[in-house]
């Protein structure tokens, strides 16, 4: 049964995980993992191969959601 709850059916609008972006560093395609590179260096292995090797990538959820354009990033303390 759908909730009635206004609340809960605008969380569910929202789309969940937190995404960010990673540079791919490698791609293993038999097992389907890639290795990416965060901003703060750390190199994590997610599932996906769709992004190649030395492009950046959207990365929600441990997975690759598509390629990300190659914009700077500026830090801006508030």
């Amino acid at each position: 049964m759908a909730t009635v709850n206004p609340w809960k059916r605008f969380i569910g609008l929202l789309p969940g995980g937190v995404r960010t972006v990673a540079i791919v560093r490698s791609i293993d395609t038999m097992a389907g993992i890639s290795t990416v590179e965060l901003r703060t260096g750390t190199r994590i292995a997610v599932r996906g191969v769709d992004v190649p090797s030395g492009s950046k990538a959207y990365i929600a959820d441990g997975t690759i959601t598509g390629p990300a354009p190659n914009l700077p990033h500026y830090d801006v303390d508030v």
